[in-house]
């Protein structure tokens, strides 16, 4: 141990302090530095748990990114995309993506006997992941998506259900808007109620199936062949149908030389021999002008009975019934959706992943929309908390320094015949100071220490027993939330440390105007 070491440490473990008076004024600068450092502490473990929760929460029901075609103007209403594309769903194989799910939206009304609320439906895929909701989830049981069993389930926010004065298995009418003259109703069961606390959430998501969306947006086509129930002359009448899309529709027979959406006559399968054994398909294509994926729908008739005919040729057989069979694609409106929400493993990564799947995974015709892009005047109320943990670090930082500049300048003007000694030995003055310095760190050492303590205990508390609560209509957490990382903590240690020893250099230059003689008397 060198000079310096053992002298300041000689100083600290004085038996003959507690008669000093630096005794009461050391003990305040130590407890100064306690508070201080537990208020550090706990400060920067709520303020980074509050961020974490409150960002957990604005992705937990939107995902970090959100793919939707560049033609969306309402963020309430999104238009149609093409679910086949390059990127879905092997995009979550790509390092720093966590997952990928379709999804749409699209503005509604609940209305029940008395009360009419308007809300936003979204409709999630079977490949939605409920991890979020399911920590959220106050009663029944997440909607079941693509269950035939259970095909009209909606999940509602607690806020709606207590407007609306509804609860778990109600069913209720909700209508969906298209338009300003086209809104149409749909009956629902809510399977179960949610509550984030978050109001941009809870005042207007209600969660539904995709494809009730799919079907009454009519994103796709859908193809039929409507066929006449009587025949004449051994012929039936046939008409192709189309819905959805921009309604500008080509008929496409493929097989045949038929051309439009009919009527159109076609001769039923005859065999005097074996009629039942003669069948005719026909099939029918349906696009439109906006490129919109086709449908495929066809019948197969087949003759059920036979009756013979004598003509200039002879006899010759001719249908009398029939029967059919139908079938086809069932639609394209199942190939769209409203857009992809991709988490990310890590959030701080969110611009940068940004970029890349901008830059390198969609087309043209698509953009990318970050949580922070979504809901800016969150983010903005987040980052202005890390200013404010700011200002209460410095704070904190500069009374440590204040309580121990006054302590240091006791301990020295207790010493000052030491001082004097020491300097009639030969000692510098750097040498001495340097002594100071020393006993100051290990006061500053000593009131880190416990106030790590202090505030890491306070926060273990709040974190396992939620002692303290919060409004969560302002707050968006309903019990102060504490996230506690070794590294800040280490960073907040090693920083008070280290500026406080050197703005402590300032006030130990009233070493180097101590004469010895002087001090020596001065005893």
């Amino acid at each position: 141990m060198n000079f310096a070491h053992f002298i300041a440490r000689r100083i600290l473990v004085d038996k003959d302090r507690a008669d000093r008076f630096s005794r009461p004024i050391v003990t305040i600068a130590v407890l100064g530095i306690v508070i201080g450092m537990a208020v550090m502490i706990v400060t920067v473990g709520i303020t980074t748990g509050f961020q974490r929760e409150v960002r957990a929460k604005v992705t937990g029901a939107g995902g970090d990114l959100q793919l939707t075609s560049i033609s969306q103007s309402d963020p309430k209403e999104t238009p149609r995309v093409v679910i086949d594309q390059d990127f879905y769903p092997w995009l979550d194989t790509v390092p720093g993506i966590k997952h990928i799910q379709v999804y749409a939206t699209r503005p509604g009304i609940i209305e029940t006997g008395e009360e009419i609320e308007g809300v936003v439906l979204k409709g999630v895929g079977s490949d939605h992941d409920w991890t979020f909701l399911r920590k959220h989830l106050e009663a029944g049981e997440l909607p079941a998506i693509g269950d035939t069993a259970r095909p009209i389930d909606l999940l509602l926010s607690s806020y709606h259900a207590e407007r609306l004065r509804l609860g778990v298995n109600d069913t209720i009418t909700v209508y969906l808007v298209r338009g300003p003259e086209d809104i149409r109703p749909r009956k629902f069961r809510i399977s179960g109620l949610y509550k984030t606390g978050l109001e941009q959430l809870d005042h207007q998501l209600v969660y539904v199936d995709i494809t009730h969306l799919q079907r009454f947006a009519q994103w796709g086509l859908q193809a039929e062949i409507q066929i006449s129930d009587s025949v004449k002359d051994g012929r039936v009448r046939i008409e192709g149908l189309a819905f959805g899309g921009d309604r500008v529709y080509t008929y496409d027979w493929p097989g045949t030389d038929l051309q439009g959406s009919g009527p159109h006559w076609v001769n039923l399968p005859t065999s005097f021999d074996h009629p039942f054994h003669k069948d005719t398909l026909i099939t029918l294509i349906v696009s439109d002008a906006d490129n919109t994926i086709p449908d495929t729908a066809w019948v197969r008739l087949r003759a059920d009975s036979t009756s013979a005919l004598l003509g200039t040729g002879g006899l010759y057989p001719v249908v009398e019934r029939f029967t059919m069979e139908r079938g086809g694609s069932g639609g394209s409106n199942t190939k769209y959706c409203g857009g992809f929400e991709v988490a990310l493993d890590n959030f701080d990564d969110l611009g940068k992943m940004d970029d890349l799947v901008y830059g390198e995974y969609l087309d043209i015709h698509m953009r990318s929309l970050s949580v922070a892009d979504r809901f800016p005047e969150i983010f903005a109320w987040l980052e202005l908390l890390d200013t404010n943990v700011v200002v209460i670090i410095l704070l904190m930082v500069i009374v440590a320094i204040i309580n121990m500049t006054s302590a240091l300048l006791i301990i020295i003007l207790e010493r000052t015949t030491m001082i004097g000694v020491l300097k009639a030995l030969g000692s510098s003055s750097g040498a001495i100071r340097w002594v100071f310095l020393i006993d100051a760190a290990y006061i500053l050492g000593i009131g880190i220490l416990l106030g790590d303590l202090l505030g890491i205990g306070l926060c273990l508390l709040q974190k396992q027993f939620g002692l303290v609560h919060l409004p969560i209509e302002s707050y968006y957490v309903d019990a102060v939330p504490v996230s506690l990382d070794a590294g800040p903590i280490l960073l907040l240690n090693v920083g008070t440390m280290v500026i406080c020893v050197l703005a402590l250099i300032l006030p130990s230059l009233l070493i180097t105007r101590i004469a010895p003689a002087k001090a020596i008397r001065f005893d």
